[in-house]
């Protein structure tokens, strides 16, 4: 199962389509707020089953402020991440304690993997056993390039990477990460670039 990961796409559909066009197939469709109007047409006329939750510039959608979701044995825990003070621009102390809450949130949902947005900057990280991803944005007025997480799922397997649009319009790995399955525990392989 292959899962298409997006946040922030504030009104801007073309990169998304893109995605799905050139990199699909893709099983499912995530978005992890502001825009997530964007990704319900996107999914609606691609023939995507769509998850989202609502970001802080999404208004008259019915969709939650968190959501859990398990596909086959994995489970996710996915916010906008406005409600949590974090700032893509805050230090690097900060952000640690940032990265140790969201792995708590997700342990406390029992997930292994936390999906967040806000800070249009694409994030892959494991903290404590918990995979962390922010996939970027697709912003038209963003500093940095669009990007999108891919979520591969196998039955004791987890491939996550994230891609990132090159000056020529092709889309390219920016990082990668696997979590295998050994004996019921999750164990990280690490995050490559």
């Amino acid at each position: 199962m292959n899962i298409l990961v997006v946040s922030d796409t504030h009104g801007n559909q073309r990169p998304l389509r893109d995605i799905i066009s050139s990199r699909g197939p893709f099983d499912c469709l995530i978005h992890l707020g502001d825009g997530v109007k964007d990704g319900i047409d996107v999914a609606r006329t691609s023939g995507l089953p769509f998850h989202g939750v609502c970001g802080n510039e999404d208004f008259g959608v019915p969709f939650p402020d968190t959501l859990r979701l398990v596909f086959s044995s994995w489970t996710f825990f996915m916010m906008h991440g406005h409600r949590m003070d974090i700032s893509a621009y805050q230090s690097s102390r900060v952000w640690e304690g940032h990265l140790a809450n969201m792995a708590d949130l997700a342990r406390k949902e029992d997930a292994q993997v936390f999906l967040f947005g806000h800070t249009h900057h694409p994030l892959l990280a494991e903290v404590d056993g918990t995979v962390i991803v922010n996939p970027g944005d697709q912003y038209i007025g963003s500093s940095t390039p669009p990007s999108f997480a891919v979520v591969e799922l196998l039955p004791d397997t987890l491939r996550l990477k994230i891609l990132q649009r090159k000056q020529n319009e092709d889309w390219s790995t920016l990082i990668s990460h696997e979590v295998y399955r050994l004996g019921g525990n999750a164990v990280g392989a690490g995050a490559k670039a």
